[in-house]
């Protein structure tokens, strides 16, 4: 999923999901750490919104500013859905009544993007991270041919324990990554909490195998033990994980076929859930199934229903119902 936009499932009624933060209160952007108000279009009022959480919310405290944010959309005039990406989030979010549901954001992931393709095996391990002390980088010190890939910076001077790795200066394209993680044997990703992990599964849509360490946030959701070890968080464990998986080497097409699947059953259900929404509200009976090829279609996926906060003002309401229209 991406931040700072829309994904646009129904425009009648209108039905939208993002990730993090909806302008509430008229309008409120986040832009560069600063509050600034800018009203979104008089047309564009969702009738539903549904939420995607980018970090873990499953404390008592993270669950009640859900509940109060609920509350607000709930003022100004909307539905809202919060969507959790693991099963601790979601025993919470129905203890604390909030409306919504459990669906891993990860089967938002482009898969057309992220493939198997024929390369030569260049790293031992690849990780994808930003360079922050919550993705614990030191844990893959052991690794010997490294891989890292963040934003940019200076890997070296951020961890000089990974002083023998290899890493991006700049920015690197999808089309770039799903290459190096193709040339690597293992996906790593060793934090102990955040959300789902796009990295954790774009690794196995690449058929690479991950080594992970024990997490919340929802990102095991895609594990099983044909295609993951999670183990303790030690360098030496970490090292050892990676060299098992390297000389077990198991088959690329196999995880990726089982990643595939398991983000499709996520879409049939959450389609089932948005079609419903949209029969409630008088709108036209859609089958889940056709909506999912639909919203889910080569070469995009997904994407191609997402549009930024600051592209909604280039429309009236007339030419966005033409645009997303089911």
């Amino acid at each position: 999923m991406l931040f700072h936009g829309f994904y646009i499932f129904s425009t009648r009624p209108l039905i939208v999901s993002f990730l993090g933060s909806y302008p509430l209160l008229g309008g409120v952007v986040y832009e560069k750490s600063k509050i600034t108000y800018q009203p979104l279009p008089k047309w564009f009022r969702p009738k539903h919104v549904l939420e995607h959480i980018p970090g873990w919310c499953g404390t008592p405290k993270e669950m009640l500013l859900r509940k109060i944010k609920a509350t607000l959309h709930g003022i100004e005039g909307r539905t809202h859905h919060l969507m959790v990406n693991a099963s601790d989030e979601e025993e919470l979010r129905k203890r604390f009544l909030i409306r919504g549901a459990h669906f891993n954001q990860n089967f938002y992931i482009n898969e057309y993007l992220y493939q198997v393709i024929d390369q030569p095996k260049l790293y031992d391990a690849i990780y994808t991270a930003q360079l922050n002390q919550s993705k614990r980088l030191g844990l893959a010190k052991n690794v010997e041919k490294l891989m890292v890939v963040s934003y940019g910076g200076n890997l070296h001077k951020f961890c000089p324990e990974l002083k023998h790795a290899d890493f991006n200066k700049d920015f690197i394209a999808r089309t770039e990554l799903a290459k190096k993680y193709n040339q690597s044997s293992v996906g790593l990703i060793l934090s102990a909490v955040e959300g789902a992990n796009l990295a954790s599964s774009e690794y196995l849509l690449c058929g690479i195998p991950v080594v992970s360490t024990p997490s919340k946030g929802g990102r095991d959701e895609f594990f099983t033990p044909e295609n993951s070890v999670i183990v303790a968080p030690e360098p030496e464990k970490v090292a050892e994980a990676v060299q098992t998986l390297k000389q077990l080497a198991p088959d690329p097409k196999k995880i990726r076929e089982q990643t595939l699947k398991k983000m499709n059953d996520w879409r049939l259900a959450y389609c089932t859930y948005i079609a419903n929404l949209i029969e409630e509200e008088g709108g036209k009976k859609i089958q889940p199934d056709a909506m999912r090829q639909k919203y889910f279609a080569a070469p995009n996926g997904i994407q191609s229903r997402y549009i930024k906060l600051e592209e909604l003002y280039k429309y009236n309401w007339k030419d966005f119902q033409e645009v997303f229209y089911i």
